[in-house]
């Protein structure tokens, strides 16, 4: 009897305290669920929901780009409207947000296919968030004295001889040189290609040699710059994807004008060009020294990144005058010569601003590094 009320208790007890721990075990799963359901996505996250979005818009709509530098924009609102992706409000629990798509074609002009790439690229500007652009974490870093990235007219450039511009691009080392007023990030190689170039060596009836004929885009030096690009070891697949087409300076200059000019560097150009050399000008406009005042100034050599890595090398610029001679760096300074001389070369490509993904602090033990 006594063992039989003594199992009864034990059952009213349990049953007890199903009825006490039932309603706080519901309390504690309502609170889990509602809190699943008041979770908000990371911006990270909806940047990437919106290039997912961009890349179904632009094939319904059929407006995806062609040419090879051709943007499509697509704001944030048509994305939305379109139903690919919640509202910000809606996901972020932000209504203070406004974003663009960017959708450019890249390397059809090299492509032998014609069709090139197609990069997109994502921007969202919010109250108290803005898209960690590359471009803006290089504009975080702008000093005015030292090494670094400075400011210059409408474009950055990096100065002095230990700026923090080291990127390791796909697999390759470069150094960013700087900024375009159109938010391109300028890069050029760390080494110089394998072999010394001729800038040029067709027959040249002005001088009856074999000189070369200093007309750019129809010179042996693109030629070498284009085989360089379609090289897979050089540029891979995926880096073709995110290398931009930009503008080549190919100005004449006077052998006698010194002056360290991006305007005389860009009388002429030629537009849309994947590959390219470092200009006249640029040399000297990373040097940080006081002294260096000219592109023949050897202080130019001083306080300078470059001259570690492209103390010799072609540059795009031909002599005014002289249908044969072009110019290259030569121990630091700018110098000019025929074009068929022998000379190394470093290239130099452009990326997108607006890239994203991209680590790294940018010193030599921790470069930024991209792919």
């Amino acid at each position: 009897m006594v063992d039989a009320i003594k199992k009864m208790d034990k059952k009213f007890l349990f049953i007890a305290l199903i009825i006490i721990l039932l309603p706080i075990i519901l309390i504690v799963f309502l609170a889990m669920i509602q809190g699943c359901d008041n979770s908000k996505m990371t911006h990270e996250k909806y940047e990437e929901k919106m290039i997912k979005a961009g890349e179904k818009y632009i094939k319904t709509k059929n407006i995806i780009p062609k040419e090879e530098g051709e943007i499509v924009k697509i704001k944030l609102d048509k994305l939305v409207k379109a139903g690919y992706i919640k509202s910000a409000e809606e996901a972020l629990d932000d209504k203070t947000c406004d974003g663009k798509v960017f959708v450019r074609r890249n390397g059809a002009s090299m492509d032998t296919s014609g069709s090139g790439y197609l990069n997109y690229t994502v921007v969202l500007e919010c109250k108290d968030y803005s898209t960690a652009t590359f471009k803006s974490k290089l504009i975080e870093k702008v000093v005015t004295s030292e090494s670094g990235l400075y400011l210059v007219g409408d474009e950055y450039i990096f100065k002095g001889n230990k700026p923090n511009n080291f990127i390791k691009f796909f697999g390759n080392d470069y150094r960013i040189m700087g900024i375009t007023k159109d938010g391109l990030v300028k890069l050029i190689k760390s080494e110089p290609e394998m072999s010394a170039r001729y800038w040029d060596n067709k027959f040249n009836v002005d001088v009856n040699r074999s000189y070369g004929k200093t007309i750019y885009k129809d010179s042996a030096i693109l030629s070498f710059l284009i085989n360089d690009y379609r090289n897979a070891k050089i540029i891979s697949t995926k880096a073709k994807q995110h290398v931009v087409a930009h503008d080549v300076c190919i100005g004449k200059r006077d052998y006698k004008d010194t002056k360290i000019s991006r305007e005389i560097d860009c009388s002429e150009i030629l537009e849309n060009q994947l590959i390219s050399l470092m200009n006249a000008s640029d040399f000297a406009l990373a040097s940080n020294d006081p002294d260096c005042t000219s592109t023949v100034s050897r202080s130019c050599r001083n306080y300078n990144y470059l001259f570690k890595i492209a103390s010799s090398t072609w540059t795009p610029n031909t002599v005014k005058g002289s249908t044969y001679e072009s110019f290259f760096i030569s121990d630091g300074i700018l110098e000019y010569q025929e074009a068929s001389n022998y000379n190394e070369y470093n290239i130099v490509i452009y990326i997108d601003g607006n890239e994203t993904g991209i680590t790294g602090t940018g010193t030599e033990f921790d470069p930024y590094v991209f792919g």
